[in-house]
């Protein structure tokens, strides 16, 4: 699977590099000792990993962009505590989907199944109150939302259409085009 690694530079430029995963002789591991993406190197020196820390660092570069939900606000922290265990336990879902069958766990896929229905539930009942202003949350919920393509028994989109319109709109973002995941 081909991920990006970032290089944050001066005047808050980042360059992206195209890197594997999980493999012993990735590119990632020169930047990133524990092999997770994403991971941003900045011009100090320093190695982020896990993307809140990469977008409260990024929220530092430029305070006008504001990625992360500010304390105060409770539906974005809530909003953006929901996505980022939705986004978990698809990946859950999908790596147990890669594994050879008789190595699945059925019980794995049924529970991963069922979390990621009741959180579509709630993305549903919220989808009015979402925006289209790219914070972590939005762009966590779009790049969860996106795996569709290697989840088919998922099939949100009937069950969902007011999520299914958010999506369809915020992903017309040339970030969100960019960065699609491949089948």
């Amino acid at each position: 699977m081909n991920l990006c690694v970032g290089v944050a530079r001066r005047r808050h430029r980042i360059e992206m590099q195209k890197v594997i995963a999980r493999d012993p002789n990735s590119d990632l591991l020169n930047y990133n000792p524990t092999g997770k993406v994403p991971t941003l190197a900045t011009d100090d020196g320093f190695i982020l990993s896990e993307t809140r820390i990469i977008c409260v660092y990024l929220n530092h570069l430029n305070p006008e962009i504001k990625l992360v939900a500010d304390i105060s606000n409770g539906f974005l922290q809530q909003f953006e505590g929901m996505t980022g265990g939705f986004i978990d336990g698809i990946a859950v879902w999908v790596r147990e989907l890669r594994r050879p069958l008789s190595e699945q766990s059925p019980g794995a896929i049924e529970f991963e199944r069922e979390r990621a229905l009741r959180i579509l539930d709630y993305f549903e009942k919220i989808s009015d109150k979402l925006d289209q202003t790219p914070k972590l949350a939005h762009i966590t919920l779009a790049s969860a939302l996106g795996l569709e393509i290697r989840l088919p028994d998922l099939q949100w989109r009937q069950k969902y259409p007011k999520l299914a319109h958010w999506y369809d709109e915020f992903s017309k973002r040339p970030s969100i085009q960019a960065t699609r995941p491949e089948s």
